[in-house]
């Protein structure tokens, strides 16, 4: 085999055990910082409101099983049937339109699809079950939507695909803390945003932007700076490897 390909699959086994070490300091951080990381959250997420003159109440119930609720009345009113079902056929339909193109790559074929059951599922959800109007909503920030799962879940992605690949430790720490840095300003933004969504437009809306736009996002970040990452460390292998090939 070619001395450069045998370069290029090696692991970088020690920069590995760093990346192992960081997801490890992580995680503790999240056990045990967890709580006081929600109300620092909720307090940014509440002045936010404020500002754009969502009113509210912020509870903070003291309990890693309860975290800061935001507590507003909101007005929601309930999807017609013959809406949903409408809605449904249109996705259904363009989930064949991009089944027949076969020069639409697979991964937005899956994405399209996942998009496509979740609101679909959504929307028949909000149909059987809808939300009594004028009724007390709480918003909790808690570890389905505060983003600490999602910190630990990049720092498990990043050990195995980015720390073991061929290149300078520093460019990997620095795009981990990078897209850290960046998910946790965009959770601050995302829960200010669905909030603000339930108040002004209703549960229904809240629920697809929250569970379907916003998981939809953190897939596109996540894979976004892991891409760029991976761009940065070329640059090096390539400047490694092309005087071999000389």
């Amino acid at each position: 085999m070619d001395s450069r390909y045998s370069r290029t699959l090696e692991i970088q086994k020690v920069h590995f055990f760093v990346g192992i070490a960081i997801s490890l300091f992580l995680t503790f951080v999240v056990a045990f910082q967890g709580f006081n990381f929600w109300i620092w959250q909720a307090d940014m997420v509440s002045r936010l409101l404020s500002f754009a003159g969502v009113p509210h109440r912020l509870l903070v119930l003291g309990s890693l099983g309860s975290g800061p609720t935001f507590e507003m009345a909101v007005d929601s009113q309930s999807i017609p049937l013959t809406t949903v079902v409408a809605v449904a056929a249109v996705l259904a339909s363009l989930m064949l339109v991009l089944g027949v193109f076969k020069r639409i790559s697979s991964p937005i074929k899956t994405i399209a699809l996942v998009v496509t059951i979740v609101t679909i599922s959504t929307l028949f959800w909000q149909t059987v079950f809808p939300i009594p109007p004028s009724n007390l909503h709480l918003v909790s920030i808690d570890w389905s939507c505060s983003g600490v799962i999602g910190l630990c879940l990049i720092a498990i992605i990043f050990t195995p695909l980015v720390f073991t690949i061929r290149g300078p430790l520093w460019v990997k720490v620095f795009w981990l803390f990078v897209t850290i840095g960046f998910s946790v300003v965009w959770n601050l933004v995302r829960m200010s945003l669905v909030t603000a969504t339930l108040y002004y437009f209703g549960g229904s809306v809240f629920l697809v932007f929250h569970y379907l736009v916003g998981a939809f996002i953190d897939f596109v970040y996540i894979v976004a700076f892991y891409s760029l990452a991976m761009v940065h460390l070329s640059k090096f292998e390539i400047v490694g490897v092309m005087p071999l090939s000389v």
